[in-house]
């Protein structure tokens, strides 16, 4: 009888592994065990909150017409069936072909227009794959598609529909290929020749203008004097690609006007309201020319959720002094009705 049940675990377990997860099948071997269980939250917060079921699958051989099998495995995957519609996505990659393509199911072409799709492959998954970092790219990814579907998606939009049963595929051939090439070497970052308007500011908020500017010309240079020297040093090595500049530029646009600036000892937050979940504050430090932004520290102490909203890493840093009047709960995420 035990060697009969240890005979159906293992032909159970060859199954799983022939089918590949139900969330991501890397027949290529191109992320580790940890990349895979961080994009897993992701892709799973995404189907419970979203009713938006994405799968990656990164091929080991190529199969020549990437579109005819993104449609196949589509369907033989049965991506969406575990939405309320035809609420799926495939991303797929194929390394040695140099192309990914993104598959789009019916009840989702509304949000993610092919035109948006490419965007996202070519701006932001494509500088990534050419980094060889396959997961972050992948996860950059999945940032931008939960910030397009908060901005697209009532709550009308989560009602099934009632014509999805019957189709004969799930996905209706929407969605974008790029070329891709991976571990082709990081994106240059062009230094510019005259950064002059670029320096250290009298004032936060001026310095933060001045930031404004650099997202609207997609600017990355790393070695710009509106930064601190840690933040030089940190951009001088952290990957930025036209759609997250680009993504930060409209959220900055959006919320400037409501920013607070608070100041102490040479350091200045400029803050956003407490409702504004997606709107980080930025931290600046007085140096002898002015204002310089602190990237470095930002990223050490401010973090992001599956829905893009920000919280601290740590409530015990020199930053601190600028939320003494909030409340954060566990999670170092502020909360509102302060």
């Amino acid at each position: 009888m035990k060697r009969i049940l240890c005979c159906m675990l293992l032909g159970l377990s060859l199954l799983l592994t022939a089918c590949g997860d139900r969330y991501i099948d890397d027949r290529a071997g191109l992320m580790s065990a940890d990349e895979q269980s961080r994009l897993q939250v992701f892709q799973k917060k995404l189907l419970q909150e979203l009713d938006i079921e994405l799968q990656v699958v990164v091929l080991d051989a190529s199969p020549g017409d990437l579109d005819t099998a993104a449609v196949e495995l589509f369907d033989e995957r049965g991506i969406g069936k575990r939405t309320k519609g035809a609420r799926g996505a495939l991303l797929l990659i194929d390394p040695s072909g140099r192309q990914v393509r993104m598959e789009i199911g019916y009840d989702l072409e509304g949000i993610f227009p092919d035109a948006f799709v490419g965007y996202i492959e070519q701006r932001q998954m494509a500088p990534f794959f050419a980094a060889g970092r396959v997961a972050a790219g992948i996860e950059a990814t999945v940032e931008l598609v939960v910030g397009k579907a908060l901005g697209a998606i009532d709550a009308g939009s989560y009602a099934p529909d009632e014509t999805a049963g019957g189709l004969a595929h799930l996905s209706g051939g929407a969605g974008a290929r790029s070329a891709v090439g991976i571990g082709d070497g990081a994106p240059a970052k062009p230094t510019l020749d005259d950064a002059s308007q670029f320096g250290a500011q009298p004032s936060p908020q001026q310095a933060l203008a001045v930031y404004l500017e650099v997202l609207r010309g997609h600017i990355k240079d790393p070695n710009l004097k509106v930064y601190t020297p840690d933040t030089r040093d940190f951009f001088r090595k952290w990957l930025v690609t036209d759609a997250q500049q680009d993504n930060e530029r409209r959220s900055l646009e959006t919320h400037i006007g409501q920013g607070q600036v608070l100041q102490r000892d040479g350091r200045a937050v400029i803050r956003f309201p407490v409702t504004e979940r997606g709107a980080a504050p930025y931290f600046l430090v007085q140096g002898e020319e002015g204002w310089m932004l602190d990237f470095a520290s930002m990223s050490r102490l401010v973090g992001f959720n599956h829905r893009n909203q920000w919280h601290l890493r740590s409530l015990d840093h020199p930053f601190m002094f600028a939320f003494e009047d909030w409340q954060f709960d566990g999670n170092g995420f502020p909360r509102s009705g302060q």
